[in-house]
């Protein structure tokens, strides 16, 4: 029995890899297609390609690893089937949940595998990845949180540049309370106070500022003040909203970092449950292909097969997109919505392993 379950694992495992090759080399060759439209002229050479495609590739893996789960345990289950291996395990006793067992430990350890090592990998180098694609940006303005304040440093001529500071700052209305400014150019150097204020297409409108002209001693008390910006609400945005690009060791903090600026979602949660319980996902999904491959027969057209369990991997992907929808739009219990994406795959597939077992 140990024997039978070694081999099953062993084939699990090569099955699985080998169409995790297939799969990211498809993927990252159609990346390439994309990267060559968006590099400038100056940076299309082989390295930048090389480069982008090593940071690319660990979230190209995070994202198609449930398809390369479903996609590997049908070629599993063909290999079986073609050789009479599964109806032998069969005939010495093996029901298909026995059959399921090493395949499951190996999917489990491999879900582990993508989650502790590929998920914070994926997290580190796409933001390495657009860091390169958007240099030019970067160059402009950067923007920083920590656990109490925001710090933005903006590039505004090639001799000035603006340093805010922000400890209060609601992000969907863009209103901040708090805030000091130092202005450094080649003229002169200020350093601002205000009370409140807010961003308004590409400018920061303060209310209640003390004004410190450092250059020349003056002081000033003002009502407003208009500080010309070079970046927009979605700049600021997509430099924090970017929830993604965070490794899962990093989730509750990032949480709480969200939740501080008003910008903590259901769909950012549901998503955080998602990446953390992906094994388990991942052993489901075999599941349910287990359920519709091993009652296929030896003639049987593979290709029926292959399509199927692509069907699957697609009902599954719509079955996500249109529960995370759901929650979005009627702020439904996110471990309501994650259970409801878990368990109406699983009891299909149970649905069909039973039928099997009563064949």
């Amino acid at each position: 029995m140990y024997k039978i379950n070694f081999y099953l694992f062993y084939l699990t495992g090569k099955f699985v890899l080998l169409n995790l090759i297939i799969i990211c080399f498809f993927i990252a060759f159609l990346n390439l297609i994309e990267i060559s439209r968006i590099l400038d002229k100056e940076t299309q050479n082989l390295y930048y390609y090389l480069i982008t495609t090593i940071f690319k590739l660990p979230s190209i893996i995070n994202e198609s690893i449930p398809f390369v789960i479903i996609i590997g345990i049908t070629f599993l289950f063909r290999y079986l089937i073609n050789n009479n291996e599964l109806i032998a395990m069969r005939n010495i006793g093996y029901s298909i949940f026995d059959i399921f067992k090493p395949i499951a430990l190996f999917v489990f350890i491999f879900g582990l595998f993508i989650l502790t090592f590929i998920n914070p990998l994926s997290a580190n180098f796409e933001l390495k990845y657009e860091s390169l694609l958007n240099k030019k940006i970067d160059s402009i303005y950067s923007i920083k949180i920590s656990e109490n304040d925001m710090w933005i440093k903006n590039k505004i001529s090639t001799d000035g540049s603006n340093y805010i500071n922000i400890e209060n700052i609601d992000l969907k209305k863009m209103e901040a309370e708090n805030i000091k400014i130092l202005s450094i150019n080649n003229d002169s150097t200020k350093f601002i106070l205000a009370e409140k204020g807010k961003i308004s297409d590409q400018i920061f409108i303060l209310k209640d500022v003390n004004f410190f002209n450092i250059s020349n001693d003056n002081f000033i008390n003002l009502k407003t003040y208009d500080l010309k910006l070079n970046f927009t609400k979605e700049n600021v945005l997509s430099s924090i909203l970017n929830f993604k690009h965070v490794p899962f060791f990093n989730y509750y903090k990032h949480t709480k970092t969200l939740q501080k600026f008003n910008l903590y979602s259901s769909e950012i949660s549901l998503f955080y449950i998602s990446e953390i319980l992906k094994p388990f996902f991942l052993v489901m999904l075999a599941f349910v292909v287990v359920g519709y491959s091993g009652k296929f027969k030896r003639n049987e057209n593979f290709f029926r097969i292959l399509f199927l369990a692509i069907l699957i991997g697609f009902f599954i992907f719509f079955l996500k997109e249109i529960i995370t929808k759901l929650t979005i739009s009627l702020n439904i219990n996110v471990i309501i919505s994650y259970v409801s994406i878990f368990l109406i795959p699983f009891l299909i597939g149970l649905y069909q392993v039973i039928k099997i077992e009563n064949d």
